[in-house]
């Protein structure tokens, strides 16, 4: 998945406005907040000063104004005590200020992260079969993990101080210049040192990021693929293989996490040693100068007060670069369209389902070489289409068009007269079940399997289809019944026994048309009979299309379509194609020259 524009960093940032509005309010509050925060900050040097001058028995004053005018012993210990609480006092006020405004803040944050999440989920879902033919898996649960993870790191480590950091800087600087402005020229005379090198570090930590999310994405892929063909690794004997290709992504993210790391690492001990040099200056200059301790206190106290928002403005940079990565990675998915959408005034497929026809259809993918060419035919109510021919003759392509799972090229492809592209997408794939070669399970019980897509079926709706799929004697065998829960992708059960679950929900379903993709191909002779039984019972009474590898299975089909090279060559019944003498003998033969 290659990110081929690359966008300004601020306007890819401005892209996440939509999720950031619907908390406006908290994020106004934590605004205000931040801005009581920059004020606190003026004060607390003040107060500091006017504490150390009461301690230390010396005058303090400010821009002329007398703080504090000390008589020698004219404090009682009461007095001082007194005295001494304001600055905790006002330490304490200024921690519920910071504390109230970061957690509105990073609430917001939050929460916009996990609406996000959601969003990309959906709209990941939205998106047409093709998109996830050519984007890996592990690519895109890395954009629903790893990158939202990232942006959940910038939003709350740097939300809140994008909004907080700047007022504490401006009241911190405004108090310096207030309490000596020669002291404030020589510590902010540093500040290009600090800022330039800190741009170039967070150049760096960007490329850093950008291939560190790639590699995670790849090393998920990886996992991903070989954790679900573990049985495949174990017969090649590709253990080692696969452990050097995983070796090689984590090595890359290693790589690409320690640049970044070393970034960030050397920005701050940068910062901490220029604002030393700047410190001493000051120290320097004080002590030639002889200003008082009280001053001295103050200053120093705006002055840490400066440099800490100075970090995180700095640091800024640095986070930002680093998130910029997962954040045109997650809009490199929202960008993606889906492209099979309702017309407008699309019309329910409420009808009785009378006749389906593929009518001069045409199809190729993102207009490369045509997949299908003039395809015409047409199946009546109740009637059994199969498709046969070789490896990559288009009988799988040909079938997904049905429920527009793709757009075709040219022609039409018509439900009782009316173009399927007329029909409401949700309500043309409610008329339809497809029982697929590969079975696809989830690891939950066999009930859940059974009922999905219908989360309120009843238990004797879920047991009456399973009988009819020959699989209620098996279920209820197992220790748990229908509540056994059967492992990723229906790992603790047979071929057989997946199918015969996949084929009871479709019976669940009960769909007016039926789309069965060699459903049987890679059972063993009994499994076949069972499932074929099963699948007998669910043809009945429906529009059915057929995708054949075993040809004894499609004897008694209504037509037989013979498909080579994505063009129609031969159709029939079977043994109307037997005489033929031509390619489905041939196909016929290779099966049953034994």
């Amino acid at each position: 998945m290659k990110i081929n524009e690359k966008l300004n960093k601020w306007s890819i940032i401005f892209r996440l406005k939509p999720f950031i509005a619907p908390y406006k309010l908290r994020i106004i509050l934590g605004i205000l907040f931040g801005f009581l925060y920059g004020v606190t900050s003026f004060g607390l040097p003040i107060v500091a000063g006017w504490v150390v001058g009461l301690v230390s028995n010396e005058s303090f004053s400010i821009s002329s104004i007398q703080l504090t005018n000390i008589e020698s012993n004219s404090l009682t210990n009461n007095q001082l005590i007194k005295s001494l609480l304001v600055l905790p006092a006002f330490a304490l006020i200024q921690g519920i200020i910071f504390y109230i405004g970061k957690y509105m803040i990073e609430w917001s944050g939050t929460k916009m992260v996990t609406d996000l999440r959601e969003e990309l989920f959906s709209h990941i879902h939205s998106l047409p079969i093709d998109f996830f033919s050519h984007n890996k898996s592990g690519q895109l649960i890395s954009r629903i993990t790893t990158d939202t993870g990232a942006l959940s790191f910038l939003v709350s480590n740097v939300l809140s101080d994008i909004i907080r950091a700047p007022f504490t800087l401006i009241g911190s600087i405004t108090v310096l210049f207030f309490i000596n402005w020669k002291l404030s020229i020589i510590a902010l005379s540093i500040l290009p040192i600090c800022i330039i090198p800190v741009l170039k570090i967070s150049r760096k930590i960007r490329i850093a990021s950008a291939k560190n999310q790639q590699s995670i994405g790849e090393l998920l892929s990886v996992s991903q693929e070989t954790i679900s063909a573990a049985m495949i690794v174990k017969a090649y004997q590709t253990e080692k293989f696969e452990k050097n290709n995983f070796k090689k992504h984590n090595d890359t993210i290693f790589r690409m996490t320690m640049k970044q790391i070393k970034g960030i690492s050397l920005s701050e001990p940068l910062m901490t040693f220029v604002s030393s040099i700047g410190i001493s200056i000051i120290f320097i200059y004080i002590y030639f100068a002889q200003l008082p301790i009280a001053l001295l206190a103050a200053f120093v106290t705006a002055l840490a007060n400066m440099y800490k928002p100075l970090k995180k403005i700095s640091m800024l940079h640095i986070k930002i670069n680093k998130s910029i990565p997962s954040i045109e990675r997650i809009f490199y998915v929202f960008d993606q369209k889906n492209t099979i959408l309702n017309n407008e005034n699309a019309l329910p497929l409420n009808e009785k389902i009378k006749n389906i026809e593929f009518k001069n259809v045409t199809f190729k993918y993102n207009d490369k070489r045509i997949i299908l060419k003039d395809i015409s035919f047409k199946s009546n109510a109740g009637e059994c289409t199969a498709i046969v021919g070789g490896s990559g003759a288009g009988k799988t392509t040909l079938i997904n068009l049905i429920p527009r799972f793709y757009d075709i090229c040219d022609g039409e492809i018509l439900i009782n007269g009316t173009n399927v592209n007329q029909f409401e997408i949700d309500s043309l794939r409610n008329n339809i079940g497809i029982v697929t070669q590969n079975t696809v399970l989830f690891n939950q019980s066999i009930k859940y399997n059974i009922a999905y897509g219908f989360p309120h079926a009843k238990d004797d709706d879920i047991i009456e289809v399973s009988k009819k799929a020959n699989a209620h004697d098996f279920i209820t065998k197992m220790k748990n019944g229908y509540d056994t829960v059967i492992g990723e992708q229906g790992a603790l059960l047979s071929g057989g026994m997946a199918q015969r679950i996949s084929i009871a929900r479709a019976l669940l379903r009960n769909p007016p048309i039926l789309i069965l993709d060699e459903a049987t191909s890679a059972l063993d002779n009994e499994s076949e009979r069972l499932v074929q039984s099963a699948l007998n019972e669910l043809m009945k009474n429906r529009t059915v299309f057929v995708i054949a590898h075993r040809l004894s299975t499609i004897k008694n089909a209504d037509r037989i379509i013979v498909l080579k090279d994505g063009i129609v060559t031969e159709r029939g019944k079977h043994q109307e194609l037997l005489d033929l003498n031509k390619q489905y003998k041939y196909l016929h033969e290779l099966q049953f020259r034994d």
